[in-house]
C-alpha cells in the first residue's frame, strides 16, 4: 500500500519568503488582517502533490488577522481532501488563533490534543486516526519550542505518548530542532525519520521539518518544493509504504 504524505508550516499566512528582513516588514501581518495569497499558494501546492495526508503547523483556525476564516476549513474546501481537524495551541483574544492541523482523504477519527511541556507559547501534540483497507494509522503532528531544554521536554513527552500506541504511527511537523541526536528518544521506541532542507525557504539549509514513521513503513522518497513559496518553511513532500 503506498502512501504520501506533506508537512506544511503555514506561518499563519504571514508569506515571508523573499529574506529574513520580510520578518519585519511583514510583522504588523501577525496581528492585523493581511493577504490571503500565502493561503492560496499553499493550496495550488497541494493540489499538485496529491498527497494523501498533509501534517499542518502555524494554522490559523480563525481570528482577526484571517479574516476570522479558518485556514485549515479553506485549504480543505480549495483541494481533495475530505476531511481536516484543527488543534488549538495559542490564542490571544481575537486577533490570533494558532495552531496544528490535519488534511486527509480518509475519515479522521479519534481526534484528541495532547498538551506538551511549555515555557512560554503554549504547544499541543494533535492526535488522530485513519483506517485504510482496514488498517488503522495513527497520526500525530506538532510543532516543537525554540527553545533546547523546552523542545527535549517535549520529545520526551511525546515518546511517552507514542510508545503507548499499538498502531502502525506517522508523526510529522516542524521540530525546530538541527541536531538529529535529539531525536534518540524516538527513534528508541523503534521510529525512523526522514527528512529535508527546508528553511529558510528562500534559502534551505536546515531541516526542521521532519516525518517520523513506525516499522509498519518504509520511506523511499522525500523532497522539498521550491516551485511555491507560501511561508518561511518549504513544503515536505514524502512517498511511503505500508510494508506489514
Amino acid at each position: 500500500m503506498e502512501l504520501s504524505v506533506d508537512l506544511l508550516n503555514l506561518q499563519s499566512g504571514i508569506g515571508v519568503t523573499r529574506g529574513y528582513r520580510q520578518y519585519a516588514t511583514r510583522g504588523m501581518r501577525y496581528i492585523i488582517p493581511h493577504s490571503s495569497k500565502p493561503l492560496v499558494h499553499a493550496g495550488t501546492f497541494l493540489n499538485g502533490s496529491h498527497c494523501d495526508i498533509a501534517l499542518l503547523t502555524e494554522v490559523d483556525g480563525g481570528s482577526r488577522r484571517s479574516k476570522y476564516i479558518s485556514q485549515l476549513d479553506t485549504l480543505k474546501e480549495s483541494t481533495s481532501f475530505t476531511d481536516g481537524y484543527f488543534f488549538p495551541t495559542r490564542s490571544l483574544g481575537n486577533s490570533i488563533n494558532e495552531g496544528n492541523g490535519i488534511l486527509s482523504l480518509y475519515p479522521l477519527e479519534r481526534n484528541r490534543t495532547h498538551p506538551l511541556p511549555s515555557a512560554t507559547n503554549p504547544r499541543v501534540l494533535g492526535e488522530s486516526r485513519i483506517t485504510i483497507k482496514g488498517i488503522p494509522i495513527t497520526l500525530f503532528v506538532a510543532h516543537l519550542a525554540l527553545r533546547t531544554e523546552t523542545r527535549s521536554l517535549q520529545i520526551k513527552r511525546i515518546g511517552e505518548i507514542l510508545s503507548s500506541t499499538s498502531t502502525p504511527i506517522l508523526l510529522g511537523g516542524d521540530f525546530n530542532e538541527r541536531d538529529a541526536k535529539k531525536f534518540r528518544l524516538l527513534t528508541n521506541i523503534g521510529l525512523s525519520f526522514i527528512t529535508a532542507p527546508g528553511y529558510p525557504s528562500w534559502k534551505p539549509i536546515h531541516s526542521l521539518q521532519v516525518l517520523f514513521y513506525s516499522s509498519h513503513f518504509e520511506a523511499h522518497n522525500a523532497f522539498t518544493n521550491k516551485d511555491t513559496l507560501f511561508s518561511d518553511h518549504l513544503p515536505l513532500h514524502i512517498d511511503l509504504t505500508f510494508t506489514a
